[in-house]
């Protein structure tokens, strides 16, 4: 019976545990982040690509995505443990 009872919740800790890693997979609210402009006069834009799930080339497939004529790099942001990633971007 006791043995039962540590299995039990073993497995709940565990399961915790594991959804919690799979929701950081993605970075904020285990979802891909989304492209915010920031001046609509200049078309820039900034989106973020943190976390596991995604990488700098997400940032860049983004970009890709929201200019169709294509785009100019303004700035590309990477911290010193390479999950949190940003650029900016400007539509041409």
């Amino acid at each position: 019976m006791f043995l039962k009872v540590k299995m039990k919740t073993f497995f709940i800790v565990i399961s915790i545990i594991f959804q919690i890693g799979c929701a950081s997979l993605q970075g904020i609210k285990g979802q891909i982040q989304p492209v915010k402009l920031l001046d609509s006069k200049i078309k820039i834009y900034m989106t973020t690509c943190s976390g596991m799930a995604e990488t700098i080339g997400s940032c860049y497939a983004k970009a890709k995505e929201t200019c169709a004529s294509g785009y100019s790099l303004l700035l590309e942001k990477i911290d010193s443990s390479g999950v949190h990633r940003e650029i900016r971007f400007q539509c041409q």
